[in-house]
């Protein structure tokens, strides 16, 4: 009779590297566990410090007593949400989530690996991210969820790749040989184990060496090869046994009675499931148990003896369904049939293989369909078992004739799928490849036009500083020089006098320009603060020069908006033509300046109480026309609502 050898290979094992210390005695963590009590009575004991040691007490425990670890850990967790501190909340419900795995409570502790998590990508603790990725991987692989396990797994290796972490990446990488086995790849998982093994002994760390040693044997199993198998199981063994690595030995004895049990050797087969079945109730590790117990079913069953065979068989399957290991549970279903069909009671027995059959098809559908699509693998899934000998009752018959029938089109339609799966791989790489080649054109562009920009900056610079140094100071000396010709010619006639002042006045106003012209060329763009500001100062002047002129000015708009140099000049030359006109031609004694947002655009009015005038009879002086060009060259626009004797309001838009 067909039986499944090995569950899980080495799952269990995977998590060894988390989870323990090589060889460290029950007596030494008690010697730790009473340091960090009496560490909790220190008075100067900090938050942080006590969450620290919560954590430690919970870590100690943990190969202990389960509930202490579980009450020291959530102590921790309480004190880190009351702290509100986010290394503790991401290291305790870390070390829930192992608490819950050891018990087999598969959600409960996805739950909490993926609260922690959240904690440690906040934190930007890459280690901690990737050990989080691990721990969900080996956990949906317990729970037979083998799509999400390898997606889990290779973000993980990623990470350590990326670190340089070789020794968490080969642990991975036989984390995912794992996975494929169970995916019944063998010579892919093989290839894997053998290289993580060379990689091993390189360290010569004892509790790796073993795990590697049991992960090929489980392999040589599968494939039958018995001789192989042990050959390897047998290294792990005395390993395991001279360094009291129980985790590992359970599922090792496991294993050992498996092969006795196919042998034949039925003595041997017992002595090692009883080993393994005394270690997993020391453990609670209730999936293991679920796995043994019908191991146990089925020796018992082939011996003969139906009592015994029928309480491990209900034992297990009370066990599988607790930590939802589905293929023990069918397994379980499927013998159970055989068992109430050798008693003649058909009824149990067709019960028991509908049982099988429904939860079948659910693992066909988790492993085949959904399974295969997500983790892109090449090959086609074999058969997950040979064909259920033939029974003798015929309604039997009739159910496995129908489960064939199946299998066969979820295989056709998995092949179907991987071909679509690799066809669009291989378009999404191409689409991939081209994104990637388009963003380093653009790199190249954009480099090349701050490249451009930045020349153009230096140059507007020298300009600047040519228009400073030599124009403004030209100017400046011929206003001295006016300013002395006057005092020298007193007795000047007063029209030329008059005449001097007003170049002397242009050319101070020529000065006043200039500088605005080298602000404006100092600055890349130039922010509606600074044209506020410039019209401040603008303002002040003219309340000089108009002193019956009262002036108002209102900014509504953010600050921080900016335009280029360019439109900010632009922008400030119109505001100043339009004050000018206003004071000189329209006589006003109110003028009110508003900057504002007016749906999509950025909105400057200035308007007076001036005389006004009728703007369709009124020819546009040169004033007004260099105003509509200068917003022109800025894509603004500019528009005029005048009226005689009421006023001007002169509204300027530009898109934001």
């Amino acid at each position: 009779m067909n039986h499944s050898f090995v569950k899980k290979p080495t799952t269990y094992l995977a998590l060894l590297f988390l989870f323990l210390v090589g060889g460290l005695s029950v007596y030494g963590q008690q010697e730790k566990i009473d340091q960090l009590k009496k560490d909790l009575l220190k008075n100067n004991l900090t938050d942080s410090a006590k969450i620290k040691v919560f954590g430690d007490l919970g870590w100690y425990y943990g190969n202990i007593n389960i509930d202490s670890s579980f009450f020291f850990t959530k102590k921790g967790l309480e004190l880190s949400i009351e702290t509100k501190n986010q290394q503790g909340l991401g290291q305790s419900y870390n070390d829930l989530g192992i608490i819950f795995y050891r018990t087999s409570q598969y959600d409960d502790a996805i739950i909490n690996y993926k609260k922690s998590l959240n904690f440690r990508k906040k934190l930007n603790d890459s280690v901690g991210v990737a050990g989080l990725y691990s721990k969900i991987a080996i956990t949906f692989q317990q729970m037979d969820v083998l799509d999400s396990a390898l997606f889990y797994n290779k973000k993980a290796t990623t990470i350590y790749e990326a670190l340089k972490m070789d020794r968490f990446v080969d642990t991975n990488l036989s984390n995912a040989a794992n996975i494929y086995l169970n995916l019944q790849h063998y010579p892919k998982a093989l290839e894997i184990q053998l290289e993580v093994l060379e990689k091993r002994k390189k360290r010569n760390n004892v509790l790796e060496l073993a795990e590697s040693h049991v992960n090929i044997g489980n392999i040589y199993q599968k494939l039958l090869d018995f001789e192989n198998c042990k050959k390897y199981y047998d290294i792990a063994e005395k390993l395991g046994e001279e360094n009291n690595l129980i985790r590992l030995l359970s599922p090792l004895y496991n294993n050992y009675g498996n092969i006795y049990r196919s042998e034949g050797n039925i003595k041997e087969a017992l002595k090692y499931y009883e080993k393994a079945y005394a270690i997993r109730k020391t453990l609670d590790d209730e999936h293991g148990i679920a796995s043994v117990t019908g191991n146990l079913a089925v020796l018992y069953l082939e011996e003969g003896k139906i009592n015994l065979a029928s309480f491990y068989f209900y034992t297990s399957i009370a066990k599988a369904k607790k930590v939802k290991a589905k293929k023990i549970e069918s397994n379980a279903y499927k013998s159970l049939a055989i068992l109430k069909s050798y008693q003649k009671e058909l009824d149990s027995a067709f019960w028991y293989q509908t049982k099988f059959n429904e939860l079948e098809t659910e693992l066909n559908s988790e492993k085949v369909i959904k399974q295969i699509a997500e983790i892109e693998t090449k090959y086609e899934t074999e058969k997950k078992e040979k064909e259920i000998a033939v029974q003798k009752e015929q309604l039997l018959k009739n159910e496995l004739l129908i489960k064939n029938k199946n299998l066969y089109a979820i295989l056709i339609t998995s092949a179907l799928l991987i071909l679509g799966i690799i066809s669009f791989g291989y378009y999404k790489r191409n689409q991939f490849k081209k994104k990637q080649l388009q963003k380093e054109i653009d790199l190249k562009d954009a480099l090349s036009a701050i490249k451009t920009q930045n020349r153009l900056q230096e140059q507007r610079l020298r300009i600047s500083r040519d228009l400073h140094d030599n124009i403004g100071s030209q100017l400046t000396f011929i206003i001295s020089s006016i300013d002395n010709l006057k005092y020298v010619s007193k007795d000047i006639g007063e029209k030329l006098s008059t005449k001097l002042s007003e170049i002397s006045l242009f050319t101070s106003d020529t000065i006043f320009q200039l500088r605005d012209t080298i602000w404006a060329m100092n600055k890349n763009e130039i922010t509606f603060d600074d044209i506020h500001t410039r019209v401040l100062s603008f303002v002040e002047k003219a309340k000089t020069a108009a002193p019956n002129t009262s002036f108002n000015v209102d900014n509504k708009v953010d600050r921080e908006f900016s335009f280029t140099s360019i439109a900010g000049i632009n922008v400030f030359r119109v505001l100043q033509e339009a004050i000018n006109n206003a004071i000189k031609y329209a006589e006003a004694t109110e003028i009110n300046i508003l900057l504002t947002t007016k749906n999509d655009h950025f909105c400057i009015e200035i308007c007076d109480n001036g005389k006004g005038f009728d703007i369709k009879t009124v020819t546009l002086g040169n004033g007004l026309s260099n105003m509509e060009k200068r917003m022109q060259e800025i894509d603004g626009t500019i528009q005029i609502d005048a009226t005689e004797n009421k006023g001007t309001c002169i509204e300027l838009l530009l898109n934001k």
